[in-house]
Parts: C-alpha cells; structure tokens; sequence
C-alpha cells in the first residue's frame, strides 16, 4: 500500500501486489482479505467501497494496538469463554470482526507451556460446562444460513422474510411470513426467534417461530418496525411466554414425600419466591404462587410419583384424569406389551 496516510489503493491492486512479492508461495485471496481486516480492527488501515469498488488506505496509526496483539491473561479468558458461545449470542458480522482477538487470545495461552498461570487458564475452557435441567434431548439441526440471516435482520431491525412450518397448522406445507425480529431465545436444546407482526388496524402481534422449523429466511432491505413496548426479559419472565399457554397465576399446594435421606428437589430449587415449606412424616407440604400452564403441568407429571397436587381442585383432577389415562395404556399392555393400544 502508498506510504503516505490516507492515499487509496483498491483491493484488487493490493492482492496482486502481495501475491507478486511473495510469488513463490502467494496466499490466496480469502488469507489476503483477513490480513486486512485484522489490520482494520487494530486502526492501521481503513476501507470505503464494496466489492470491486472497495479501496483501502493507511491510517496514521503505524502500531498493531497492544490489545489486539496480546491481551492481558484475564482479557484472554473471557474472550475464549466469549468464542465458545459466540455462535449463539453474536451476529455472525461481530463474532467475524472478533477472530483477531479471538486468535490474540489463543496465542497468549499456548506461549509457555511450563508457565503454571498459563496452565491453569488454558484448563479453564473444559472446566465449566451448561447441562439442562431436564432430560438431555439432542438440539434439532438449524441451517448455519438461515442462523446467519435471521441474527442479521435481528442486528440491523430489518424485515425478515421467511418460509416456515407452523405446528400448528394440519400441514407441512411452509407458510410464508414477513417479520420483524425481537429477539433471540435459547430454552433447553431448542432455540426461538421472537418476532412481531404489524396488524392491519394498528398494533403489533408477537409469534414464537422455533428456529429448526424454517425452510428459509432473508435478510431484507426493508427496515422493520418493532413494537416500541417490547421488552424481551418482560416477554420471557414476568409474562412466563415460554411456560407455553400460560393461564394466570393460582396458588399451588403440594404434598410432597421424600425417601430415607434423600431430601426433595423442591427443598432447594423453588418454584417460586413466595414458597412456603411445612414439615409433616414422611415428607412435606409447600405452598406458592406460580404460573399455571403446560410446563407446569409436565413438570407435575414428570414428579407424580413423590408430588401430589392438593390445591387447586381443577389442576388436582386435571394431573388425576392423565394419571389414571397413562394407567389405563400400562394396563392394557400388561399382558403382551407389543399389543397396541
């Protein structure tokens, strides 16, 4: 590139000058491009134009920034903790301008492999790990484009045209929608996109589309409206939207019986804050406010064995009449269980 700050040279004049000096073994384009934007991200060089017609010029600055060259141990840590849930939680424009740093921070934890400091950092990554509460499911397969395409629309609030197979409708024909993106929702092995659609008469309807059910999605270049009142965390916790058809708020009373020392599970992980626990033989009681819905209601099931709805009367009949249907198949089949039923 010109030595003087600020004197353009267009991309292609540049790839063929450093594939001519080292002519030998010249890099490819793509390895060309990295260099350049890594000497982006550390301010030695700025960039106009797309495509052809994009140029590149020096800055002032003649130094890789001492952050982008090697971060501080610290620094390093959190930036490979960043790099490993980048995928999820970054639009994939940001996680890409990140890889320098990311690439800085691998270099700082290989540099000496008797330093004990730098030991201790380089076992951090396979010391922590998420498991879900629940049974691990295995997480639904989501194309990396439509992944790609819908963190774009959510970054730049832009329209969001997709084809997707509702659940709810009696076919597998995909529907398609145009939307604005809200926000991203990662619950147990599956992930959402919230997302609103603007009503005719004014207004704003917000869907859940669960990612591993679209067909496809593109990143439109028409600005999306989002719903001014919105709040992501409002949406997912006090509305409990993820709860799936949740009903209001009752008050639950269980009884709850526990097995020789083994304390329940309710005694530590609550089901709400206003719990209440009463000890009584072979167990106890709790009572607390929580949000009657279907994952209320499996959770009930799935602890049926130890956990006896009391109160409410109808969630009490509801939890029995599924109870005594499960019953009846087990039945049924007790004599040959291949029969079906």
């Amino acid at each position: 590139m010109p030595a003087a700050a600020g004197e353009p040279m267009a991309s292609g004049q540049i790839i063929a000058a450093v594939r001519a000096r080292f002519a030998s073994d010249p890099p490819s384009r793509h390895t060309i491009q990295r260099a350049l934007e890594e000497l982006e991200i550390a301010d030695m060089v700025r960039k106009h134009g797309t495509s052809r017609d994009r140029v590149w010029w020096r800055t002032d600055k003649r130094e890789v920034s001492e952050l982008a060259r090697r971060p501080p141990l610290e620094l390093a840590i959190a930036l490979l903790t960043l790099k490993r849930h980048a995928p999820n939680h970054l639009p994939e424009h940001v996680s890409s301008d990140l890889q320098v740093y990311f690439s800085a921070a691998e270099r700082v934890l290989e540099e000496s492999p008797t330093d004990s400091s730098l030991s201790h950092a380089r076992a951090w990554g396979g010391k922590t790990v998420r498991v879900n509460a629940g049974y691990p499911l295995v997480s639904p397969p989501v194309d990396d484009v439509i992944c790609n395409a819908i963190r774009k629309a959510l970054y730049l609030c832009r329209v969001l045209d997709i084809s997707y197979r509702n659940s709810r409708l009696d076919t597998d024909t995909p529907v398609a929608y145009e939307v604005v993106p809200l926000g991203l929702v990662e619950r147990g092995p599956v992930h959402y996109l919230v997302a609103s659609r603007q009503r005719r008469g004014g207004g704003f309807s917000v869907y859940q589309y669960r990612l591993d059910r679209f067909v496809s999605a593109v990143c439109t270049d028409i600005p999306g409206v989002p719903d001014p009142a919105f709040d992501l965390d409002a949406y997912v916790r006090d509305n409990q939207s993820f709860s799936f058809l949740p009903e209001g708020q009752i008050r639950l009373e269980l009884r709850v019986r526990e097995e020789d020392e083994f304390r329940h599970l309710f005694r530590e992980q609550w089901l709400a804050p206003d719990q209440e626990i009463v000890d009584e033989p072979g167990g106890f009681r709790l009572t607390a406010t929580v949000t009657l819905s279907v994952a209320l209601r499996n959770l009930l099931m799935e602890r049926s064995a130890r956990v006896e709805v009391l109160s409410p009367p109808t969630l009490r009949q509801q939890i029995a009449d599924h109870l005594r249907q499960a019953s009846r198949c087990y039945d049924a089949t007790a004599a040959d269980p291949g029969v079906p039923h």
